[in-house]
């Protein structure tokens, strides 16, 4: 079975939004959001930036190519378009001036896929992965939203999964994990030990179970249901 993180928090949120989304593959039914756009902006702006040589880390190369890579799609109309433009920019000034921007990462927006065992195939995208001094390695994961604050139990998940399909796939085992938190210029750093990773694995297996026993993916009513891509065609939210 394929699993990713956004597939596993997906069905912990609702298994009906999962099977529309990963069963029923009824990806044409969801809408454009300005704060998705947003998001995947400043992702490719990064992503472009940090490929360029350390000489070209400058904060114009990085304002350009913010632009260059500006989606502009689900916005109601061109007040609301800038004002999310303003914000991506925000971000992206803040972090250029806090962090180091002429750090020369190893992996950058990485799309791949890794056998864990015969039927468990992990799909991640990394966004970044730097080499540290000491030699160990740093996964850093940035996040556009507004709240900063993961449940344990999404952390444990996220990093098992990236962690584990690192150290299959290249050989990477992370000794430590940051996320970057760009709206509020906050940086968390953490790390893992084995046996976390064993535990969350295990942890993966059992929500795998769960999905591949399921008869009947029954919406799950929660406070985000009015915003859900699904609403017009589920009988429970």
């Amino acid at each position: 079975m394929k699993v990713s993180y956004s597939r596993l928090s997906t069905f912990r949120e609702c298994p009906f939004k999962y099977k529309c989304l990963y069963i029923d593959n009824l990806w044409y039914l969801r809408k454009d959001k300005p704060y998705l756009s947003m998001g995947s902006s400043v992702h490719l702006a990064l992503k472009d930036f940090f490929r360029l040589s350390k000489s070209q880390h400058t904060f114009q190369n990085l304002g350009r190519l913010l632009k260059k890579n500006w989606m502009r799609k689900g916005y109601k109309d061109e007040k609301e378009e800038k004002e999310y433009a303003l914000r991506a920019w925000e971000m992206l000034s803040q972090f250029y001036e806090t962090y180091d921007p002429y750090t020369m990462p190893l992996m950058v927006e990485k799309n791949f896929e890794a056998k864990i065992e015969d039927n468990l195939v992990f799909s991640v995208r990394i966004d970044r992965v730097d080499k540290l001094p000491n030699g160990g390695y740093e996964l850093i994961d940035y996040k556009t939203g507004k709240n900063t604050d993961i449940k344990k139990e999404d952390e444990d998940l996220q990093l098992t999964i990236y962690y584990l399909a690192l150290q299959c796939r290249y050989r990477i085992r992370p000794t430590r994990f940051t996320y970057y938190f760009l709206e509020d210029n906050k940086r968390v750093t953490t790390s893992r030990t084995k046996e976390q990773i064993q535990q969350g694995l295990a942890n993966i297996k059992s929500i795998v179970r769960k999905i591949r026993n399921t008869k009947k993916f029954l919406p799950n009513p929660n406070p985000f249901c009015s915003f859900c891509d699904f609403g017009e065609i589920c009988k429970g939210g």
